[in-house]
């Protein structure tokens, strides 16, 4: 069993490395992004099978949570890369900060942004760089129809509890309990899908739990929301409430998306590409688009090249 789960921990390291390597991270890079990797030398020992020293088991839970969010990362985005300076990640870092300093009730941070603005991504990345134990991730579903027994339920599996009470009480007890034990944020993806029930189960959370809340969601959606659970949205969204975040898609992300990919590319193309594939991106799936649209320019560079070489070969 020991070497099964040595086995699996370099592993795992070797795949986490070489995501790294694909999305242009160093190592230094990726432990610092993803806190749970450890230090560079602990991530490096690990990855060449030294593992004197350390705890395998405690090692692979940690690097498993990695990988799963780096595979969450690819799922959202496709083959799209991340870059921790687009806009959108900048804004939610900058806004868990400062709900981290918060000491009162005030702990709960909505996000709000059209589906493809990165929301889930930007989390993800907060995932990653603060740690799996840090930050806990639940994504909400219609199909609880406003339960809070079913979104305790999802909250007790994202803490990773296996066996769940069965009543209601005993799961918001359960929940409480974990909770409390140390300083923890709670990010509930998909949150235009909660009720007044679900809501209320969030306010007592803030009541009696020191963490964050994060509240991700579509802003039509979650303004029907509002006026579906007017008195449980509003005790959230005002004296609970750290910050409201509003993301969308603009010039400025679009040209640091294209510099990325495009490193020869001058600003004032940049400039000019940016000011083209905004409106349209607006209206289609946003950086999913802009992805799309670098793809294709890429491609149209390559043949461009390749037409040149054959010109230039046919003339000698």
């Amino acid at each position: 069993m020991k070497n099964q789960v040595e086995n699996e921990l370099v592993e795992t390291a070797a795949k986490i490395a070489a995501w790294g390597e694909s999305h242009g991270m160093s190592r230094a890079q990726l432990v610092r992004n993803f806190t749970d990797l450890g230090s560079e030398k602990s991530f490096r020992d690990i990855s060449a099978g030294n593992l004197e020293g350390y705890n395998a088991e405690n090692q692979l839970t940690k690097y498993r949570a990695v990988y799963a969010t780096m595979e969450e990362l690819a799922n959202q985005g496709g083959e799209e890369r991340i870059y921790d300076d687009l806009g959108t990640v900048v804004k939610i870092r900058r806004a868990f900060l400062g709900v981290v300093k918060a000491t009162g009730t005030n702990r709960v941070l909505i996000v709000q942004g059209e589906s493809g603005v990165g929301k889930t991504t930007a989390v993800g990345l907060l995932r990653g760089k603060y740690g799996t134990g840090r930050i806990s991730y639940v994504e909400a579903s219609d199909v609880w129809a406003d339960s809070p027994n079913a979104f305790l339920g999802a909250i007790l599996r994202a803490l990773g509890v296996t066996e769940l009470p069965a009543g209601r009480v005993q799961r918001l007890e359960e929940v409480q309990a974990r909770l409390a034990i140390s300083r923890r944020c709670l990010v509930i993806d998909e949150a235009h899908h909660l009720g007044p029930h679900c809501l209320n189960t969030v306010k007592t959370l803030v009541n009696t739990t020191p963490g964050e809340f994060i509240l991700v969601a579509i802003p039509t959606l979650w303004n029907k929301l509002q006026a579906h659970a007017y008195q449980e949205a509003k005790q959230i969204a005002t004296n609970r409430l750290s910050e409201r975040v509003k993301l969308t898609l603009d010039e400025a992300d679009i040209r640091t998306y294209l510099s990325k990919r495009f490193k020869d590319a001058q600003p004032a193309e940049l400039k000019v590409a940016a000011k083209i594939i905004r409106p349209n991106a607006l209206l289609a799936g946003n950086y999913a688009f802009v992805r799309d649209v670098a793809r294709e320019l890429a491609s149209l560079e390559a043949d461009a090249v390749s037409r040149a070489v054959t010109a230039v070969t046919g003339r000698r």
